[in-house]
């Protein structure tokens, strides 16, 4: 036996009746609602006559809403007995709120009974997986979002939403109100890394890219007991985890990768992988085939559970794909994978930190210098980001190397901050560590 469809006809008719006793909750009435949200086809139709009288403000009782259904030849469908009924349905309007809830709640449920068939129906049908699993994801979500229609906030309450955070901040005395990287001149232009931020981190190859955010990640991660996750399309693993440890242990990358390690090599290893499994909050993903629509709902779940999630580093931004075949150019996709990354930071309230290729042009520069226009394969990244930083490292352009030399001076350029200042820091790039340090080892900070 089939199931009846989720339906109130009592909420329906109420928030109709409503419009007829007070006019001033007609506003909300239109506003709230959509003819979607009723089930009764006689009601929706009636809506829709409503919402035209009140768009064309004109006054709203059984006179004009006939003349009007008369006019779109409905009358007939919806009846005079029906109207009548709706009409005397209620007899005041200080619970219209309530009757929008109950209409809304039964709407979202019959969204999700829609969408969970569409999706059924396409697992039979649909061929490409990740496709299936992002509109899948995309369905309930659309469904789940229909709860309830976001209103104009007045800026009174908008200030006062501000004066309240502002006390806050005042109250603790903090130059870093997010989630601290470890580099304290960064931290205290930036204020550290903000919730629905995404940052570009971009270099040229083998300029210290994974290193520097592998180095933000791992000090963020020993700040928050929430997950840091990081997303890695071109090494597996255990590199990635070995580069983490050499930077935290201050071991020689090359020891672990050969195994040639003295007896104090072992114990600073041991310390640091103690260190890093302290909290057990850093997730790694390493993946070269991942997809955005992977990205995302791996992020989503973390970000739902016990646990929460505090940032995510993608390794390397042009690694990424949307998994559609039918995509009409690489800097489409990667504008979309970038659109998509900035959502996915709003939508989790969480910074995500996107690490990017940069052209060539840079090295035909006189000064090397990278500059915003040297994103690689879309404008979009500049204009998506809150955040762009660049690495420059004069000795990167030099000609030979020498062997000899371990650490080089390196600077972490600020070329674009939304919400803030723009600033180079000076670091230090310990290049058999894999880590970068800070000149300025403190900042005063109460300043």
């Amino acid at each position: 036996m089939a199931r009846a469809v989720p339906n109130n006809p009592e909420a329906e008719m109420s928030v109709l009746g409503v419009a007829f006793i007070a006019r001033d909750q007609v506003d909300k009435i239109c506003e709230s609602v959509t003819s979607d949200m009723f089930y009764d086809e006689r009601n929706r139709i009636v809506f829709e006559a409503i919402k035209s009288l009140h768009d064309d403000h004109s006054p709203i009782d059984i006179t004009t809403l006939k003349n009007e259904l008369d006019k779109t030849k409905k009358l007939n469908t919806v009846g005079l007995d029906h109207i009548t009924e709706i009409i005397d349905s209620v007899v005041t309007s200080a619970n219209i709120d309530y009757y929008i809830k109950i209409l809304t709640d039964f709407y979202v449920r019959r969204s999700l009974i829609s969408s969970a068939t569409t999706i059924i129906e396409s697992a039979y049908e649909e061929e490409n997986v990740v496709a299936l699993q992002d509109n899948a994801e995309k369905n309930i979500l659309m469904a789940v979002r229909n709860r309830s229609v976001s209103e104009l906030l007045p800026i009174y309450d908008a200030i006062t939403v501000a004066h309240e955070k502002l006390e806050k901040l005042a109250q603790t005395n903090k130059v870093v109100t997010g989630l601290e990287t470890g580099f304290y001149d960064f931290d205290k232009i930036t204020t550290g890394f903000q919730p629905g931020e995404m940052i570009i981190l971009a270099a040229r190859p083998g300029m210290g890219k994974t290193a520097l955010a592998l180095n933000m990640a791992t000090y963020a991660a020993s700040t928050t007991d929430k997950a840091v996750v990081i997303f890695n399309m071109e090494m597996s693993a255990d590199m990635l985890v070995n580069r983490m440890i050499a930077s935290t242990g201050r071991i020689d990358s090359y020891k672990l990768q050969t195994g040639r390690m003295q007896e104090r090599d072992w114990q600073r290893y041991n310390e640091a992988t103690s260190e890093l499994v302290e909290k057990n909050n850093i997730y790694i993903e390493a993946d070269a085939s991942a997809t955005i629509a992977d990205i995302r709902a791996k992020c989503r779940r973390l970000a739902s559970s016990e646990k929460g999630l505090a940032l995510v580093v993608v390794d390397y931004l042009q690694l990424v794909y949307t998994g559609n075949k039918r995509v009409e150019s690489r800097q489409v996709e990667v504008s979309e994978i970038s659109r998509a990354l900035k959502q996915m930071a709003l939508e989790l309230q969480i910074p995500v930190i996107a690490l990017s290729q940069l052209s060539r042009t840079a090295e035909k520069r006189e000064s090397n210098v990278p500059m915003l226009a040297d994103l690689r394969e879309s404008g979009s990244l500049e204009q998506d980001a809150d955040i762009v930083l660049f690495i420059n490292r004069k000795d990167y352009y030099e000609g030979k190397k020498d062997q000899s030399v371990t650490t080089v001076p390196a600077e972490l350029i600020i070329a674009k901050h939304r919400k803030g200042g723009l600033g180079t820091i000076d670091l230090m790039f310990e290049l058999n560590f894999g880590s970068f340090k800070s000149i300025s080892k403190e900042f005063d900070k109460e300043s």
